[in-house]
Order: structure tokens, then C-alpha cells, then sequence
């Protein structure tokens, strides 16, 4: 995602709120874009009861081999406004095998009126983005945000963390060892003003597993499953196109992604860019082998970086979200529901 990572400095207040099983939301300022977090501004001993365990790792479904990463707890809410100064709020919830990481994330928001709603009703998540004379911190970059989730370690803003995670895909971990994972997402999406960039995939490799800000030769994958944005700029290299099998809405189909390489992202120094961009706009329960799509981005680089190598990466995380972008008068009024998210690791 262009611009992403701004440095700034980190205010950070942790409030625990109990609905149901609790969920963890911590704020941090608009003004910050990056910087590390020390372990202690968490409450680690209180995530760990109440997942009934003192590791920093939650034991999966062994007997078919499937992290559920879907809310088992009570309805919670993560709002991320303007005016509240919380464009970067981030909330935790509870899942059967891990736990997962969510926030508005609208990190090109110079101003706006309206919020970002992002509300777990039970294992379902609400992604309602309701917002007016909204003006970018960057007028060139036709994204406003990505409210989404995180599993995984991210020590980077927005999230500055570490999820629980099931010891099937312990991350981080190095790429070139990664176990077959298949991902399936369920949801729809809606639009009524403004429009969706990209229903995606966004994935983060980096040589250092413990960073805390990203640049090059970092490397971000995104997979745009469903998309109203087309890519046009110059910056970006074509290099090929992938075709794999997945399964959509029941049935096992063929799908085609053009790949695009973006060798900076932001500046001269900034991480790559590897973007699938799916020909098929697809919606519904949608699964891809996505350890597959991971390693099969270093092809796809050598043709932009001939000497780059998967060895020295590790997987950090895995997000699914939402990039948006208001209309000429500046409203942006969209938004999905995820019903479930599975990942069968092989």
C-alpha cells in the first residue's frame, strides 16, 4: 500500500473491555506512523487467562489441521474517526485457535467527518465505512484506508504487536519452510459512494523478524480479490500473469491474477510491492493456496531484483481488508461483512 508508513512518535493508552469474553483495544494518536512498542504496554497475563494459557501460543485443531479465525467472543466494536482521534485504533478479538488483530486503519486521513464502524456480532465482523469531506494526507494516493484484521507479528504501525497464534503457523517463520496453507475467506461487500480499491490479501516478508519499520528490501504481497481500482501507474512493472486453482462458492475453478511488481514503495528506499490482481471479481467463500502465492512471488521479483532470494525471509503476517476511496465530493459510504476466515495448513 503507497505511503503507508509515516514516522511519528507513539502515544499509546490500553483500555480492556469486558463484552462477553473481553476483547483488548489499545489507541494510539493519528500522529504516529511508526515506532516500537514495548511488550509491557500490553496485558499479557490477562490475554493469557483468559485463553487458559501461559504461552504466547494457542494449541490448534490437530485433528484436520484448521485455525478458525473467526470471533468466539461477544459483540464489540472498534470505531476509528477524525474527530474521536482514532483513525488507528486497534481492537483484539478472540478466535477457537488464535487470536486476531483488527483496526479502521485510515492512514491517508489528513480530516473527515464520519468514522469507520468495524463491530464483531458473534463470529460475524461488520465493516461499515461512513464518511464525508474527507481530504488525504497524500491528494495523489487514491486509497483513504484499510480496515482490516491482522494474525501474526506486525511490531510496525498500525498494530505494534504480536497476535496469539496456533503453533500449526507460528509466526513469524522463514518463507522457504512455510507448510501448504489453503485460506478461505467468506463475505460480501456493498458501495454506495466512493469505491472499493480492493477486497484483499495483504502479506508482509521481511529479513528481520523483530523490525519495527519497514523499507527495502522488505516485501509486501497483496492479492486483490475483488477490485474497482485498476493499475495504471507507470511506477508499477508488469511481469506476468499466475494462474492457480482455488475454490469459489463451492466450486473448484481456474483463477487468473496479473502480477505486478512495485520496486519502492513510497520513496527510494521504500519495501516492494508484489500485487495479484485477480481478472475474476470474486465475492462469496473464496479459497487460495496461499503459502503457493507467497513463494511464488520470488519469480516474479527476480525479474525487477535478479539477485533476490527467498531464503533470507520470514513470513510476519497475514491481513484481509479493505482499501477504499471516497468520491469527487469526498464521501466514501461502503463497506463488507466477513463471516468467516479458515486457513488449513497441509
Amino acid at each position: 500500500m503507497n505511503g503507508k508508513i509515516l514516522v511519528a512518535i507513539v502515544t499509546l493508552s490500553v483500555v480492556i473491555a469486558s463484552v462477553g469474553s473481553w476483547a483488548l483495544h489499545y489507541y494510539v494518536s493519528p500522529s504516529v506512523r511508526e515506532q516500537n512498542v514495548s511488550s509491557s504496554s500490553f496485558n499479557v497475563s490477562s490475554r493469557e487467562t483468559s485463553l487458559g494459557s501461559s504461552s504466547s501460543k494457542v494449541s490448534g485443531n490437530w485433528s484436520n489441521h484448521l485455525i478458525f479465525l473467526y470471533n468466539t467472543g461477544g459483540s464489540f466494536t472498534v470505531l476509528g474517526s477524525y474527530e474521536g482521534d482514532s483513525a488507528y485504533s486497534v481492537g483484539e478479538a478472540y478466535t477457537p485457535d488464535a487470536t486476531i488483530f483488527l483496526s479502521p486503519f485510515i492512514w491517508n486521513m489528513k480530516s473527515a467527518a464520519g468514522y469507520v464502524n468495524m463491530t464483531y456480532h458473534g463470529s460475524t465482523l461488520r465493516v461499515n465505512i461512513s464518511m464525508t469531506n474527507f481530504h488525504r494526507i497524500s491528494p495523489n494516493i487514491n486509497v483513504d484506508g484499510y480496515p482490516g484484521l491482522m494474525y501474526g507479528q506486525e511490531y510496525w504501525f498500525p498494530f505494534v504487536g504480536s497476535t496469539f497464534q496456533s503453533f500449526l503457523l507460528d509466526l513469524p517463520a522463514k518463507v522457504e519452510s512455510l507448510p501448504q496453507t489453503q485460506s478461505q475467506l467468506s463475505y460480501s461487500l456493498w458501495s454506495y459512494r466512493g469505491s472499493i480499491d480492493d477486497f484483499s490479501y495483504d502479506i508482509w516478508l521481511t529479513q528481520d523478524p523483530n523490525t519495527t519499520h519497514l523499507s527495502f528490501p522488505d516485501v509486501e504481497i497483496m492479492i486483490w480479490l475483488y477490485h474497482q481500482e485498476q493499475v495504471t501507474s507507470s511506477y508499477f512493472v508488469p511481469v506476468g500473469s499466475f494462474v492457480v486453482t482455488g475454490i469459489v462458492n463451492g466450486t473448484s475453478k481456474s483463477l487468473d491474477f496479473s502480477v505486478y511488481v512495485l520496486p519502492h514503495t513510497g520513496n527510494s528506499n521504500g519495501w516492494i510491492g508484489v500485487y495479484y490482481v485477480s481478472q475474476q471479481q470474486l465475492e462469496g467463500n473464496v479459497t487460495l493456496p496461499l503459502t503457493k502465492m507467497i513463494q511464488a512471488s520470488f519469480p516474479f521479483m527476480k525479474n525487477v531484483f535478479n539477485n533476490i532470494s527467498e531464503a533470507p525471509y520470514y513470513l510476519n503476517a497475514i491481513q484481509v481488508g479493505m482499501e477504499f476511496n471516497n468520491d469527487s465530493t469526498g464521501a466514501a459510504i461502503m463497506g463488507y461483512y466477513l463471516y468467516n476466515w479458515t486457513i488449513e495448513v497441509q
